[in-house]
């Protein structure tokens, strides 16, 4: 019986060992996030990036949307103060402009027997176009992020039209789902 205690204790010492594993590794994963500006954008689900380091591609392209919207929802009746909160979900996306090359070369080979030995070599070269004198690739095209959720904190929207007509005006404006966007009254004094 004292061998199932030990095999239980044992057991048990390395269920919390690896939770204290685990737990460092999400604390260092977490750190040294923040570059040069020289790196790929990766994608993100946090918000947080774009309030800690807003000169970013992101960060850039989410303040310029909160920008635009803010400035049209201003517009519309009944709206008063308003604030507006971007989150991307995903990263920018590129794809650049690629010099495919296929060389294809077969080979006939006759052995003295009279035999016949016939080989085919494929050679692809499948490289991303660089104009001269550019250390960046030509890109084909451009794809926006994914937006996440939209956050729109306004006086007016203790109205429910106004409150509607915000919420509405974020989807037509964005295409995105209406679950990813939320309006909010403003508080406080």
């Amino acid at each position: 019986m004292d061998w199932m205690k030990k095999i239980s204790t044992d057991k048990m010492l390395l269920g919390v060992v690896s939770l204290i594993v685990v737990g460092m590794s999400f604390i260092y994963l977490g750190k040294g996030q923040i570059g040069n500006g020289n790196e790929e954008i990766t994608p993100t689900k946090s918000a947080i990036t774009s309030i800690e380091n807003p000169n970013t591609k992101i960060g850039v392209l989410e303040k310029e949307l909160e920008s635009k919207l803010q400035t049209n929802i201003l517009m519309m009746e009944g709206v008063g103060k308003v604030q507006v909160s971007v989150n991307f979900l995903t990263g920018l996306k590129n794809e650049y402009v690629r010099n495919n090359n296929v060389t294809k070369r077969t080979n006939k080979e006759t052995d003295k027997t009279g035999g016949t030995r016939e080989t085919t070599e494929v050679t692809e070269n499948n490289q991303v176009v660089m104009p001269s004198g550019s250390s960046q690739p030509v890109i084909a095209i451009e794809d926006r992020p994914e937006i996440g959720g939209v956050l729109v904190i306004a006086e007016g929207a203790r109205d429910p039209k106004v409150r509607e007509g915000i919420h509405t005006a974020v989807q037509t404006l964005l295409s995105i789902p209406s679950s990813r966007i939320t309006v909010v009254p403003m508080g406080g004094a």
